[in-house]
């Protein structure tokens, strides 16, 4: 493992449990940042999004700046090499250096990782990757309700959706074999019905989490309802 500050990066497409794996992640012991520049807990999310607003907002102004809409953004190597890289440049992700195990998480960085990567933002040799999986009927069930991703699909159906999210996690398999970063891919329902093993999974990838914190992590998880 390397030494020196590293950041840990969750990707995966909308409503894949990113959300559910950035809390885990935080609580066995990775620094998501400042939480008062986190979106805020609301329905779809309740225990909060680990999600930086300018974050989000870099990643939407990138994906546009080459004609595509988050609901169906451009390739990574599109969005690399075409793209407005200056968005990314005056985000500040001071947290990510000040701490030995960082970490940052948007749905988005599954079409935009290799962007931040050229922007010089992120250090491909300080990152590890954790992809979420998860089946993507239901959570097409999840994002149709979602007004923000619902709005700009070419037509709002269960098919479109379900389009958007197979885009995404084709780009978040993309990214994960070609960025030659220490990846770990997971799925949602497994997280969901074996919390233990897969929490130490985890753990163990990053290197950090004590059985403590791993303990309090599987209790930290609502299954649904």
């Amino acid at each position: 493992m390397k030494r020196g500050p590293r950041t840990v990066v969750v990707i995966g497409p909308f409503r894949s449990g990113t959300s559910l794996a950035s809390r885990i992640l935080s609580i066995l012991g990775a620094d998501f940042g400042p939480p008062d520049t986190m979106l805020k807990a609301d329905r779809f999310n309740p225990d909060g999004y680990f999600q930086h607003a300018r974050v989000r907002i870099a990643n939407n102004r990138l994906i546009r700046s080459v004609a595509s809409t988050v609901a169906w953004p451009a390739h990574p190597q599109v969005l690399a090499t075409e793209g407005d890289l200056r968005p990314l440049q005056r985000v500040g992700l001071a947290w990510t250096g000040a701490t030995s195990l960082s970490g940052i998480k948007d749905p988005r960085f599954s079409a935009t990782l290799l962007a931040w990567i050229a922007a010089d933002v992120l250090d491909p040799s300080r990152l590890r990757v954790v992809r979420m999986e998860r089946q993507l009927d239901d959570a097409a069930q999840d994002l149709y309700g979602m007004p923000e991703l619902a709005r700009q699909m070419a037509e709002r159906s269960l098919e479109s959706a379900r389009a958007t999210l197979e885009r995404y996690a084709g780009f978040a398999a993309w990214h994960a074999g070609n960025l030659g970063v220490p990846h770990l891919a997971l799925r949602y329902e497994d997280l969901l019905a074996d919390p233990r093993m897969n929490i130490a999974r985890l753990a163990d990838f990053i290197g950090m989490g004590s059985q403590r914190r791993i303990e309090a992590a599987r209790r930290s998880i609502r299954l649904p309802q």
